[in-house]
Order: C-alpha cells, then structure tokens, then sequence
C-alpha cells in the first residue's frame, strides 16, 4: 500500500519581520510543535515511518522537514528540497511525488503550503474543494490501494484513504 504524508510548514515569523514570504522562518514555539508532532508520530504503534522526505526550499518548510526527518531518523538522499512546491499548486506537489519517487518507496512525506497542501488533501481523497483546511503544523496520512512496490502514477486512478490526520495544537 503506497502512503503519503502530507504536512503544513510549522508556525513561522511574519513576512515583515523575515523581508519576504519566502524566507519565513519558524517561530521558536512553531519549532516546538512540529517536533512534538513528529515525536508522537513516531510513537504511535501503527505509524508507518516514510522512506522518504521532500520539502518545499522555503526556510519554514524547510525547517518543518529536517525536524521530521530529525525524529524519525531520514538522513542524506532521504531528504530532497523542491523550489517549486512553495508556489506550486496541489497538481505540480501530486506530479512531482509521481515523478520523483522510485516505485520501490512506499511511504513519504511531503511538506508544504497552503492552499496547495489543503487542495492536494482533498483532491486525493475526493472530498471537495474547501473541505480541508490544514492548519499550521497538521499532518494528514493518505493511503492508495497500490502495491508498495507499484508505480506512484498508479494513485492518480486510485482512490486515496484519509487514513490519520493530527491536529498539530492537540498534540
């Protein structure tokens, strides 16, 4: 079963306080909770861990993955950064996974912004526009009936399963 993760960057810093949006910081606090995510994440008995982390170049993202691959362990090729998902739509975040990702990798987690992040949520698992808002530092899990070692182009047919989604504040 081929499995994405799909997280929102962390709490970060004001665009004035930064210069520009794209090199937004997370706060101290917005640290904080991301690892307090990642860390529950990888106690959960059922957590599948990812084989693999992609994150948008934006500082904030940026920081959001390497805490995440941090906690879980994800070290050197591992771990790729993507320009263009930080203003990339949910089309351009869901055919860079489809055509970055060798078929033999079942699980990855991709981190990102909004809206792309929210719409990908929802388009993967046909609930409608609008239904999801991810929140700053929330993770959603979606799962595809396709092989582990299937071709990720395969989940553009199939039907995703919201299988877990974390409330980053509740955690």
């Amino acid at each position: 079963m081929k499995r994405l993760y799909i997280v929102r960057h962390g709490a970060a810093q004001s665009s004035y306080e930064a210069g520009s949006d794209f090199a937004r910081r997370l706060t101290s606090s917005g640290c904080e909770r991301v690892r307090r995510v990642a860390e529950w994440l990888r106690t959960q008995s059922d957590m599948v861990p990812p084989e693999r982390i992609i994150a948008s170049l934006a500082p904030r993202a940026l920081e959001t993955g390497e805490i995440f691959a941090d906690v879980l362990g994800l070290t050197g090729d591992a771990f790729s950064k993507v320009r263009e998902l930080y203003s990339g739509g949910a089309n351009e975040y869901l055919n860079m996974l489809v055509k970055s990702l060798p078929d033999e990798v079942s699980c990855v987690l991709v981190v990102g912004h909004n809206p792309a992040v929210s719409e990908l949520l929802a388009a993967l698992t046909g609930a409608m526009a609008g239904d999801y808002r991810m929140r700053k530092g929330d993770v959603a899990c979606v799962i595809f009936d396709v092989p582990d070692t299937g071709a990720w182009e395969e989940i553009y047919a199939a039907q995703g399963k919201l299988e877990r989604y974390v409330i980053a504040a509740s955690v």
